[in-house]
């Protein structure tokens, strides 16, 4: 028969390996719970990277887009602005013909 010093230091013993046991159980429960949140957090930040590689690639557009309309309008202001001068200068080239023919036939008149 154990004495009950024995049966004492053997119950202290249980209880120690039951605390272990618990706190190793904890740890590894804790662990798992990290490695979830760790999990999370990656698929977040990947949804986050997504949305704005999204998002950058619809204000390029968006740029593209804008710098073309200016372009185009740029483009007509300069096709106009040259309609303009060349009626203009072919008016001015006209005149002076007419001039060059009234002179001429001026000239045969006197």
């Amino acid at each position: 028969m154990m004495s009950n010093t024995q049966e004492a230091y053997i119950q202290t013993l249980r209880q120690i390996k039951d605390a272990e046991d618990n706190a190793q159980k904890e740890i590894e429960a804790r662990k798992r719970e990290v490695e979830e949140e760790i999990r999370n957090m990656q698929l977040q930040v990947e949804r986050i990277i997504d949305a704005s590689k999204a998002e950058g690639e619809t204000l390029v557009i968006k740029s593209i887009e804008e710098s073309r309309k200016k372009a185009l309008a740029e483009a007509d202001s300069i096709v106009k602005e040259a309609q303009i001068k060349s009626k203009n200068i072919s008016a001015q080239v006209n005149n002076q013909t007419i001039r060059k023919i009234i002179d001429i036939l001026l000239k045969g008149v006197e």
